[in-house]
């Protein structure tokens, strides 16, 4: 039997030292291994951060990039619109102030024909007198020339104001058999003096027969007056206004009575001739037109079923002409 022989005190120190050296060797390593693996995890979700951080802000570049271009597209619709809206300002002020022009014209007009009115008993009361005088003188009597001649002109007066009474009345629309020489003749008559004040020279190329047309002759006679006050406009220094009348045909070879003035005046620049049958487009002076007076013509013209055109060069005059289809009765007659 053998003896144990226990061991020495430091021995026994030392192999537990070297157990909990081992043991903590051991939990290091695996807490290096954790740390480790912890390391490459942070880095991993550092490196995605900073892909999704860098794809943020390419995203908001673009948006940014995206913002301006949008600003910068509605500053544009906004000055469009600011100038539309300016433009249009001035035309509604420019329509305002020849609306105000119409209705102060339409009131002198209405002013004009309580005149005319007013006129009539004291011309008839001349003419009457006029007449009893003729018949109380010798046909050889020199005396009997001047009283002619005062007859003679409040013939004319009452004649104008006859004429003048007529277009002023608000009749409702009625056509009737119209003779268009007669009536150019009566248009020329109530604008007489202002062709004569400005030195215009009137020539009339009449047939001796002519169809009658079918119209209303009231709106004849403001479409006459506007073409011819047209043309006087464009003569303030003078010149010469003719007034043609002939057969011809439409389009669609219907018989019609063509009408042609032409005058000798400024013309129409190229840049207006698209717009001179626009409501309110004129190129007179404020105060001196109502830009209504083509556009009138037109309409008055279209619904007498006829055409209206116009040709015109600066500084050429210009020629507007009219045709108007006749009335069946009289058409190949």
């Amino acid at each position: 039997m053998m003896n144990l022989i226990p061991k020495p005190k430091g021995d026994i120190e030392l192999v537990r030292a070297r157990h909990l050296i081992g043991t903590l060797q051991e939990e290091l390593a695996e807490t290096n291994r954790g740390l480790l693996a912890l390391t490459m995890e942070l880095e991993n979700r550092v490196d995605e951060r900073t892909r999704e951080l860098r794809l943020a802000q390419e995203e908001l570049r673009r948006t940014n990039s995206d913002l301006l271009q949008l600003t910068l597209e509605l500053e544009d619709r906004v000055n469009d619109r600011t100038r539309e809206l300016e433009a249009k300002s001035a035309e509604v002020r420019l329509m305002s102030q020849q609306l105000w022009q119409a209705a102060k014209l339409a009131t002198m007009g209405e002013l004009a024909a309580s005149i005319a009115h007013e006129l009539n008993n004291p011309l008839a009361t001349l003419a009457l007198r006029s007449e009893w005088l003729l018949g109380q003188l010798d046909p050889e009597d020199p005396k009997r020339h001047s009283i002619e001649v005062v007859s003679q002109e409040v013939d004319r007066m009452a004649n104008l104001v006859r004429n003048l009474l007529q277009f002023s009345r608000r009749n409702q629309p009625k056509t009737t058999g119209v003779d268009v020489c007669k009536e150019i003749n009566n248009s020329l008559e109530l604008i007489q003096y202002l062709l004569r004040g400005r030195n215009i020279d009137v020539v009339t190329d009449f047939p001796e027969a002519l169809p009658i047309i079918e119209a209303d002759r009231q709106q004849l006679q403001q479409l006459f007056l506007n073409l011819l006050t047209n043309a006087s406009d464009a003569m303030l220094q003078g010149g010469k206004l003719t007034a043609q009348v002939t057969s011809g045909s439409l389009s669609d070879d219907l018989e019609a009575v063509l009408i042609k003035f032409v005058d000798t005046g400024t013309g129409i620049p190229t840049e207006h001739m698209e717009s001179v049958w626009d409501a309110f487009f004129t190129t007179k002076p404020e105060g001196k037109g109502t830009g209504l007076g083509l556009a009138i013509c037109r309409r008055v013209t279209e619904e007498h079923h006829g055409t209206i055109t116009i040709e015109s060069e600066a500084g050429a005059g210009t020629t507007v002409t009219i045709a108007l289809p006749v009335m069946q009765e009289h058409a190949n007659s």
